[in-house]
């Protein structure tokens, strides 16, 4: 069962914070392990959000599998 409270701004906090911390921007790996079960869109939408704020240049907005 998804755990219903991770959404797309979990993700784009969690990457901000990561971002913040370390001068990394998390792989899509390293979301999908964070965030396992989440919802595909919401992860996506996440990456977007974070993406519109620090313009990593799309790096991470590859397909869901």
């Amino acid at each position: 069962m998804m755990d219903s409270t991770l959404n797309r701004w979990s993700v784009s906090e969690y990457m901000k914070h990561r971002y913040i911390r370390t001068g990394h921007v998390p792989d899509r790996e390293e979301l999908q392990t964070e965030f396992m079960g989440i919802d595909q869109t919401e992860l996506l939408e996440g990456i977007a959000e974070f993406d519109a704020i620090v313009g990593t240049g799309g790096v991470l907005h590859a397909e869901v599998d």
